[in-house]
């Protein structure tokens, strides 16, 4: 039986090791703390304790956070009391704290009774001894103070210990060291044969059955005999087959194996290729007492999913390059996703809806993986529960990360001692998870460091990596194991390398290259797998105002502390944005609309581009989903509050299963220069027989410039060519269009669309993008239709010219302290004169909120 500790808990501070000596030397009065004693919350953090209690400001608002990094320089103690029932007696009784951030000893009616260190290990203390059975007890856990820790930008061979990394300041977020309990903790109440871990396997059989294996190692504290029944639930909740076993065990650890044969499996897909049947197995452990009676001791319960899951080298590739292509039951699939980072950087806070939000737009946005950072965390239990719904593969770093100066991982014996404890109860944890695919090292982990002439990523010949990989190997062996990411042997995307065959796992760039340097150095790439790179967006107007003072939120602001504090210390976008639209922002609205286009257009081309060269590349994540802490800019493609930016929605459009895209050169040109590109087909997991690839080029008044069709037939291979366009660049305006259209020939019905835009200059001297900002104001008109539980919203163009990326949201009255605005999936759409363009947005009803509909121009 387990009891979670959730309710009664209260909190006060010390000064390191004050509260242990209890009592003033000089007056011998008892010593205080540094706050009295003030209600907390278990799992929590003690930071938005302090907030709840007004000792601390909003760590997240304006300039605030420096004056928040004392807090993880205190010890802080957690109080509660409880029960303990006399059917107790007799029983084992432990404590089990299972996210102690980061070091804590643990007293039990004022006596000590044993500490823990380590976030990514559970702490499990016998109370047997000094229960007070029948009685009240208290329970105080004291949180010694944060170790020193390494930021961004420091030596990783200094790095001793496994405390998430970021929180020690990162390019997306202050300094700001969580310290807490920031998981569950819990009372069990069991006999004297309990579970110590259990490993589950899925295996496909002949003929559509399946084996399940159940390896659950049971810790005794003396010799008895047991029972242990495992049984399985199919999807639909249906009993699924069953199994047990009956015997003797003796002091210590026993492993017991079961075989369970399920009938009819329905296999586990990753999104986009399938369902996600989930099956949940059930385990009890009895134990039989000397009157013969079966007493229940322990249970354990998951889900899992039968999938098989391999690795293929790209086609082509040299002998000594990694396996990158995965395959999921024999399917092999293109990768396509972002990385992940920790939904809150004071992550003991209950996150939980943030968390459920976030991986449902993953999904719709048709990713298939997410590769969790080594910088952040081994998430928690719901993370990979989602994901296994989804159908989104995890890619798990192991908890470390480059710190610029130096990038190797410490090889201390220390050190390595507490990575292959951590790790080897991580990896026993998460194991079930049909989701889970790739064990991975650390984050850009190389010889030397960013400042060398020569970054090389390192192999698993580095004790640390091959530590790490024979682990895997040993506990784990079904999953890839990558020493890290990027895996070399070049670190970046880098055009002098590009065609050369030396680009096999790469990272970079993260900012918008330039409007003809961006699109060269894509197209010409050869990389096998494009792990981590991006680019850099403001968040919304709606989401500054929720962090940022009212005397903030203006153009010139850019330098203040508030706005350094918030990304903009390593994602200033004045100067680019300056280079190429020019001093040309009157409102930061407008400036925050032009940066979320430039994040969208150089990302979504990236991606396009990298999909293009399937199965040569295997695959692209880009650097990254969400973000912990809210930033005025960041490389996110949806802020903290849960606001999907503009290349949200164009990457989620460029992963569809049938996509159209065009390859070009540049994004602006003259006035007498030639538009040229190559349109492309490309697919996964859909059967395209005949298919017409259309084609039309408008110019900024909506007059069509050109058109065209190409017919592709019998479409089997990842990525076609369908043809080229070719056409002058109108006189007169200041941008053109062209757009895609894939249609059925036999119904004419579409299958898939896109867009571009491209800006006209009439001479060297003007900004190369200033041309959008240019184009005449344009009107826009909408209305709503309630259609299937959520809204249909029809806007139409009611001026003279192109209404530029049209963004549509339904927000709260008052934005700053309602939930994010909901958002069509397909957002951000040109609107041409006389012409309307409908959007759903899912979840929510015409009348439920207020309706904002935006463009560039508009």
């Amino acid at each position: 039986m387990r009891i979670d500790l959730k309710t009664n808990w209260e909190l006060t501070g010390s000064y390191p090791g004050f509260w242990e000596f209890g009592r003033s030397m000089e007056v011998n009065v008892e010593l205080k703390g540094i706050v009295p004693w003030i209600p907390a919350e278990v799992p929590g953090s003690v930071h938005w304790d302090l907030h709840r209690a007004d000792y601390l400001p909003d760590p997240y608002f304006g300039a605030n956070a420096p004056s928040c990094e004392w807090v993880n320089e205190r010890d802080w103690l957690y109080r509660t009391t409880f029960a303990a029932d006399a059917s107790w007696s007799g029983k084992r009784i432990r404590l089990i704290v299972e996210g102690v951030d980061y070091s804590a000893k643990v007293l039990l009616n004022g006596l000590t009774i044993g500490s823990h260190t380590g976030m990514f290990t559970p702490g499990v203390f016998d109370l047997s001894g000094t229960l007070l059975i029948g009685e009240q007890n208290t329970l105080v856990i004291a949180l010694e103070r944060s170790p020193e820790g390494v930021a961004q930008l420091g030596y990783t061979n200094r790095v001793d210990h496994l405390k998430s990394r970021f929180g020690y300041k990162w390019d997306f977020c202050p300094r700001l060291v969580h310290i807490g309990l920031w998981k569950k903790v819990s009372l069990q109440v069991a006999e004297w044969c309990v579970f110590d871990h259990v490993g589950i396997e899925t295996h496909q059989a002949d003929h559509g059955s399946g084996l399940l294996l159940v390896n659950a190692v049971v810790e005794s504290e003396r010799a008895g005999k047991i029972r242990l029944t495992a049984n399985v639930t199919d999807p639909d909740g249906l009993n699924a087959g069953s199994e047990c076993f009956e015997g003797e065990v003796v002091p210590g650890l026993q492993k017991i194996r079961l075989r369970i044969p399920v009938k009819d499996v329905r296999l586990w897909w990753p999104n986009g290729y399938g369902e996600q049947p989930l099956y949940r197995i059930a385990l009890q452990l009895e134990t039989v007492e000397p009157a013969g009676d079966f007493v229940l001791s322990d249970t354990y319960g998951v889900r899992t999913g039968f999938r098989t899951l391999s690795f293929h080298a790209n086609p082509g590739a040299h002998p000594d390059a990694l396996a990158y292509t995965v395959a999921v039951n024999g399917e092999h699939l293109y990768v396509k996703g972002w990385n992940w980072v920790p939904v809150d950087q004071l992550y003991g806070r209950n996150r939980e809806e943030s968390l459920k939000h976030l991986i449902a737009l993953a999904k719709r946005a048709n990713v298939n993986m997410l590769r969790v950072w080594g910088g952040g965390l081994i998430e928690q239990q719901l993370f990979y529960e989602l994901c296994d719904e989804a159908g989104i593969l995890v890619w798990q770093e192991m908890m470390q990360s480059s710190s610029g100066f130096n990038n190797e991982p410490s090889i201390s014996p220390a050190f390595l001692h507490n990575l292959t404890q951590t790790m080897l109860n991580v990896i026993r944890e998460k194991r079930h998870h049909p989701s889970l695919a790739i064990w991975c090292g650390g984050n850009e982990l190389t010889e030397g460091g960013h400042l060398d002439g020569r970054m090389l990523p390192l192999t698993d010949r580095q004790p640390n990596l091959r530590l790490l990989r024979d682990l895997v190997s040993d506990l784990d062996d079904t999953r890839l194991f990558l020493p890290t990411s990027p895996s070399g042997p070049t670190f970046f995307l880098d055009g002098k390398d590009a065609g050369k065959g030396i680009l096999y796992d790469v990272h970079g760039p993260w900012k918008y290259a330039g409007v003809t340097e961006h699109y060269r150095l894509y197209n010409s790439s050869d990389a096998l797998l494009h792990s981590e790179y991006g680019g850099d967006g403001f968040a919304s107007p709606e989401s500054l105002s929720r962090f940022l003072p009212p005397e903030r939120l203006k153009l010139e602001q850019s330098g203040s502390i508030d706005w350094l504090l918030h990304g903009y210390e390593y994602w200033n976008m004045d100067d680019q944005l300056r280079s190429l639209f020019g001093d040309s922002f009157d409102t930061l609205e407008r400036m925050a609309e032009a940066a979320q286009w430039l994040q969208a257009e150089g990302i979504r081309y990236a991606v396009e581009a990298n999909r293009r060269r399937a199965p040569h590349c295997s695959g692209s994540l880009l650097w990254q989903f969400n973000e912990p802490y809210p930033n005025v800019s960041c490389t996110s493609a949806v802020d903290y509050y849960g606001d999907p930016k503009l290349a949200y929605s164009w990457v989620a459009k460029a992963n569809r299963n049938l996509h159209a895209s065009l390859q070009y050169e540049g994004i602006s040109y003259l006035l007498g220069e030639y538009f040229r590109a190559s349109a492309y087909l490309t697919r996964d997991s859909v059967k395209v027989d005949s298919v017409l690839l259309e084609w039309k080029a408008r110019n900024a008044t909506g007059d069509q410039i050109g058109e065209g069709s190409f017919v592709l037939k019998e479409v089997r291979v990842p990525t076609i060519l369908a043809g080229e366009i070719e056409f002058a660049v109108p006189a007169g305006g200041d941008a053109f269009f062209v757009m895609l259209k894939v249609v059925d020939p036999t119904t004419r019905q579409a299958l898939a669309d896109n867009e571009y835009a491209f800006a006209v200059r009439r001479d060297d001297v003007r900004p190369p993008l200033q041309s959008f900002l240019l184009i005449p104001q344009t009107a826009l008109d909408w209305n709503l239709e309630e259609v299937g539980g959520g809204t249909r919203i029809n806007v139409t163009n009611t001026g003279k010219t192109t209404a530029l990326w049209v963004r549509v949201r339904a927000v709260e009255l008052d934005a700053r302290l309602g939930p994010p605005p909901n958002r069509p999936l397909e957002d951000g759409f040109l609107v041409f004169p006389s012409e309307t363009v409908s959007r759903h947005i899912e979840g929510v009803l015409p009348q439920e909120r207020s309706w904002l509909v935006t463009a560039l121009n508009s």
